[in-house]
């Protein structure tokens, strides 16, 4: 089992959010991982996303060898963090050395108290190494890669830098997870966190399902209010249900996302009952084993695109059952880019991109006070996508030229509307500017949030193109865009 824990080395070339045609000075890591087989695919090395994150060269060495054996990046779930590699020179039929490829086997969730053992290659030396713990809580966590909550493990054992996508086994060193985040507080310790088997096995199914691509967990998209407030049930006329004396629990649907499945079938002050049977407990939980409750998105995480919930609902003072469909729900500022570079799109010397999380990151925006501007930004993070392929495009710098002065330090703006249109994405402000250029419209005009009051760029079409020309060629900038190819 030991000899299936393989050491990562990546070189990671990230690129800069803030100035997105240019990369970041390439960094280093190593990390661990572990052989599996995939059914279908066959033996890979199963990781954490963030351990080949934008890698450029990732390579893979197995214990007491020498050699390292350079991997492809297959899949990717940077909503699990977990990845699969695959190494041909590794598990090729023509490897006749001694080394015999051995996949180790994914167990079951473990009860909590139950001893497992990380395996890795931490900080702190070159070989493998393992420590010992105790499973101490499994529930709902929100997972550092990507904010998306999906259940977690937590553990004594030490998880330290490298040890991240290292298995995590049992007694019967059967996978019951995937090491991957620590707390780096000064006040906790003995804290790691691990993707557990059962967010594995979806991962792996999901995997299967769509021809070695990753889609995403399932959510029901809908914003919710807890119930436990007794006056709030009363209001609800959730006290009784059609003259018998039994207890109604649930919650109360407050906001549908409209690209959600539930659009259109759920509604606000509908009070989610129960799904597929089981039922929702007033403070949104669900019972998960004994003793134990976990939120209800640990259940519509485990469904698959495609998959149908049963919803047992409260409307108007009756009990009905509706009908569903679940499925992945992108958000309208996404937290990642697949390891693609970020958009933008240059025009007159404005460099325009969409709003992300890295963006905001880069910003600073979840430190101290940055400026009202990005506080701004920082307030539609959470915003419900509307439509696929809506994008929030925001104004990040402006390169000077002299067709531009006077704008040349207007920075962060969301971008509302271009000669009066209201700007949908990236791509949509490119074909509003490129038919502004066929139909040799005298001005251009970029509005800025909020609608009333907001800023004004106004500009002349005929200096635009060699603007954008004369910015492009003074900044070494190959092409004046780059559009996102995953928002469909």
């Amino acid at each position: 089992t030991l000899d299936a824990v393989v050491k990562i080395y990546a070189t990671h070339s990230d690129p800069d959010f803030l100035i997105p045609w240019q990369k970041r000075h390439q960094t280093t890591s190593t990390s661990s991982g572990f052989v599996i087989d995939v059914p279908g695919l066959g033996l890979r090395v199963m990781t954490n996303a963030h351990s080949v994150e934008y890698g450029s060269v990732v390579q893979v060495q197995r214990r007491g060898d020498d050699e390292k054996h350079a991997a492809i990046v297959e899949a990717v779930g940077n909503e699990c963090d977990l990845a699969l590699l695959r190494v041909d020179s590794l598990f090729s039929p023509q490897n006749d050395d001694q080394f015999q490829p051995f996949a180790m086997p994914i167990g079951s969730l473990p009860m909590l108290q139950d001893d497992v053992e990380v395996i890795g290659y931490p900080a702190g030396g070159d070989s493998l190494c393992v420590t010992k713990g105790v499973v101490s809580r499994i529930e709902m966590q929100e997972y550092a890669q990507a904010g998306a909550r999906l259940l977690a493990m937590q553990i004594d054992a030490a998880i330290n830098p490298g040890n991240s996508g290292g298995p995590v086994v049992n007694d019967e060193l059967e996978v019951v997870g995937v090491a991957f985040q620590g707390i780096d507080e000064e006040s906790i310790e003995n804290v790691g966190y691990v993707v557990p088997a059962s967010v594995v096995r979806h991962f792996l199914e999901d995997v299967r399902r769509n021809n070695g691509i990753y889609t995403g967990f399932c959510q029901l998209g809908i914003e919710v209010s807890f119930l436990e407030n007794k006056a709030y049930r009363k209001f609800l006329k959730m006290d009784n249900l059609d003259g018998e004396n039994k207890r109604i629990s649930g919650v109360c649907v407050r906001r549908v996302q409209p690209s959600a499945g539930a659009y259109g079938i759920l509604k606000s002050m509908d009070v989610v009952m129960a799904v597929d049977g089981i039922p929702v407990g007033n403070d949104g939980k669900i019972p998960f084993r004994r003793g134990e409750r976990v939120d209800l998105g640990c259940y519509i995480s485990s469904l698959f695109p495609g998959d149908v919930a049963t919803a047992t609902i409260f409307r108007d003072g009756k009990e009905m059952e509706v009908s569903i469909p679940v499925s992945p729900i992108k958000d309208l500022v996404p937290s990642h880019y697949n390891n693609k570079p970020p958009p933008y799109l240059i025009c007159s010397g404005f460099v325009f991109t969409a709003l992300s999380v890295p963006y905001l990151d880069a910003k600073g925006a979840w430190d101290d006070f940055y400026t009202e501007n990005v506080s701004y930004l920082l307030g539609l993070v959470h915003t419900p996508l509307k439509q696929k392929g809506d994008e929030v495009v925001v104004l990040a710098q402006v390169l000077a030229h002299e067709a531009n002065l006077g704008y040349e330090h207007w920075i962060d703006l969301h971008l509302l509307k271009f000669n009066g249109v209201e700007v949908k994405s990236l791509g949509h402000l490119n074909d509003l500017i490129s038919e502004n250029m066929r139909k040799e419209e005298q001005f251009m005009t970029f509005e800025f949030a909020p609608e009333e009051g907001g800023r004004l760029i106004v500009m002349e079409r005929a200096l635009s193109e060699q603007a954008t020309e004369d910015v492009c060629k003074e900044h070494s900038i190959g092409s004046h865009y780059v559009l996102r190819t995953d928002t469909v």
